[in-house]
Order: structure tokens, then C-alpha cells, then sequence
């Protein structure tokens, strides 16, 4: 499984986790129950900054793959320039 998608499971996980402490702290209104839920989003919080890590990692390589590949086209455009065309 990739790094990306396990993350997204884990954050998922988390969050369903979070919505049950949640329901139980509003339900019990204990401060086990509210230590629960600060726990939970403080996970949250780590593994979304996890998440935002990878996808700015994706970001920058996606940037570098589309400058080699205008690249590439700038250098096939100036060839296709100094080539000669028949027009006859």
C-alpha cells in the first residue's frame, strides 16, 4: 500500500475514533472521556501533517516533471524552426 493511501486510512481511523470519543464525552461529560477526545485530535493533527508533507512532496516533483516536459517540447518547437519546410 502506498505511504499516500495509508495515511488516508490512518487519518480516516482516526477521525471515526475522535466521532466516538466525541459522542461519549458529550453523552458522559466525563474528563476521561474529554481527555479521549484531545487525544484523538491531537492524532488527527499528526497524521494531517503527515498528509500535507506528502502531498507538497508530489506537488514539487509534479512541478519538476512539467519543466522537463516544456522542455522537451521548447527543444522539439526550435528544431522543428530550424528545419526547413516544403511548401511546393
Amino acid at each position: 500500500m502506498d505511504k499516500d493511501e495509508q495515511l488516508h486510512d490512518e487519518l480516516m481511523a482516526a477521525f471515526r475514533e475522535y466521532f466516538k470519543a466525541n459522542q461519549k464525552w458529550l453523552n458522559e461529560n466525563t474528563k476521561r472521556a474529554g481527555m479521549d477526545v484531545r487525544w484523538w485530535l491531537s492524532e488527527i493533527r499528526r497524521i494531517c501533517s503527515a498528509r500535507r508533507v506528502k502531498i507538497q512532496e508530489w506537488r514539487e516533483w509534479k512541478n519538476e516533471d512539467m519543466k522537463q516536459i516544456k522542455a522537451k517540447r521548447k527543444a522539439n518547437q526550435n528544431q522543428d524552426k530550424g528545419t526547413p519546410s516544403d511548401t511546393n
